[in-house]
């Protein structure tokens, strides 16, 4: 024997013996679980029993329910296995159940009365009932094609507007979301059928149009960040193993171009998902969410007096708390950016009769009359090479009035060159 099947078998010898001390002195708490297990299994076992009952007694009716009235339970059977196997449009499919219904309960009428005179008229009546059955069959017949055909009419004027439904979503296509379903003129499911697919395809149309900004917004905007650091890797392939200059110039240039792709990418994704974004609401008082705010920026930026001007009295407002956070430090931000070293700050906040109103005001450069209706629009800098410096990526804006109408509120601005900048919040 060598030393693995040596090893091997004195593994297998140790099991053993625990496993005997285990079966010989279980200890309370190992028989504690297993009493536990064995209720829990008994309990599944109960309930899958009941459950079987349950279901037996359900059949059971079932089954008594289709011997009793076999002669219908059989028609139904029948169709049913013909509007599987045969392909069918849906009005002949209505017209024949409801004709297939009505030729059998008015057979069924004219064999009932017909049966009832038979019982009770006498020899000289045997012509009349003849002449009447015949007479019934044709008028039976004759009937049941009349109600067929009313039936074929009224079906094909009620279902018309879903062939219309049908050949509208036909014209919508990967490029042609825009395409939309006509209004139909009834106020019944297939009005309501109409306008939940509008809802469905504007959802669609809303989400590739933010995949396909995204898409371009990403490729447009990345494009500077990567030829910069694809610049300094060459630079220092070359000449920044033998210079310490190069090197620690381009190491620091890739470095921050890096962070600056992922601000970007970061803030991209935050701008897709606000579209579909749910709100985690909750009510809290807004004046201390202002003034925390600030008070963070006071701790880091020195070279700016940043005021908090709020209400004495507590505002409270229902709304995602996070989102309406990330929503001011934008506002800041852009602020903080475009106000020179000295400059001033002021964040205030306030009730107003149906809304709360947050505003943020700087004594910075200003925005142009020709710049102030494009502020919003991503990417856009009024000052593309002062934007840069700042590392500033033309989202913040886009960020802050996207979350504002996503939380049900919107932005507002107002700016004088060399004067400054207000902007203010309103949550409804």
């Amino acid at each position: 024997m060598n030393k693995s099947e040596r090893n091997n078998k004195g593994r297998k010898q140790a099991h053993d013996g625990a496993v005997n001390a285990t079966s010989v002195f279980p200890s309370e708490e190992n028989a504690g679980d297993g009493a536990d297990v064995e209720r829990t299994i008994s309990s599944i076992k109960k309930e899958k029993e009941e459950a079987a009952n349950v279901s037996k007694k359900k059949n059971g009716f079932i089954t008594a329910v289709k011997i009793i009235f076999f002669p219908v339970t059989g028609i139904v059977w029948c169709v049913r296995k013909m509007f599987r196997t045969i392909n069918m449009p849906l009005t002949a499919k209505m017209t024949l159940i409801y004709s297939l219904i009505f030729a059998i309960v008015l057979a069924g009428f004219t064999v009932f009365f017909i049966a009832s005179m038979d019982k009770t008229a006498g020899e000289e009546m045997k012509g009349y009932i003849s002449t009447l059955i015949i007479t019934a069959s044709v008028l039976v017949v004759v009937v049941s094609v009349l109600y067929a055909a009313m039936v074929w009419i009224t079906s094909q004027f009620m279902l018309k507007p879903i062939r219309t439904i049908t050949e509208s979503i036909d014209e919508v296509t990967g490029d042609n979301l825009s395409a939309r379903l006509e209004q139909v003129d009834s106020q019944d499911e297939l009005m309501e059928l109409t306008n939940r697919i509008n809802d469905m395809l504007n959802n669609l149309e809303q989400s590739f149009l933010r995949q396909q900004n995204f898409v371009a917004d990403a490729s447009h905007e990345l494009k500077t960040p990567i030829s910069v650091i694809q610049g300094y890797a060459n630079m220092l392939r070359r000449w920044g193993k033998d210079d310490p200059k190069i090197l620690d110039e381009g190491i620091e240039a890739i470095a921050r171009d890096s962070e600056n792709m992922k601000r970007i990418v970061e803030q991209l994704l935050l701008l897709a998902r606000l579209g579909n974004f749910n709100l985690n609401s909750s009510r809290f008082n807004l004046s201390e969410v202002v003034e925390e705010t600030v008070e963070s920026y006071k701790m880091v930026d020195s070279a700016h007096e940043i005021l908090c001007v709020c209400d004495e009295n507590a505002i409270t407002v229902e709304t995602d708390k996070n989102l309406f956070t990330e929503c001011l430090r934008a506002i800041i931000d852009n602020a903080i950016k475009y106000t020179p070293e000295g400059g001033g700050i002021t964040v205030g906040c306030r009730m107003r009769e149906k809304f709360a109103e947050i505003t943020v005001a700087d004594t910075g450069i200003g925005i142009s009359a020709e710049d102030l209706p494009h502020i919003f629009e991503r990417f856009y800098r009024c000052d593309k090479a002062r934007g840069r410096a700042k590392g500033s990526t033309g989202l913040g804006l886009s960020i802050a009035k996207s979350i504002a109408e996503t939380m049900g509120g919107e932005i507002e601005v107002s700016s004088n060159v060399g004067v400054g900048t207000t902007f203010t919040i309103k949550l409804y």
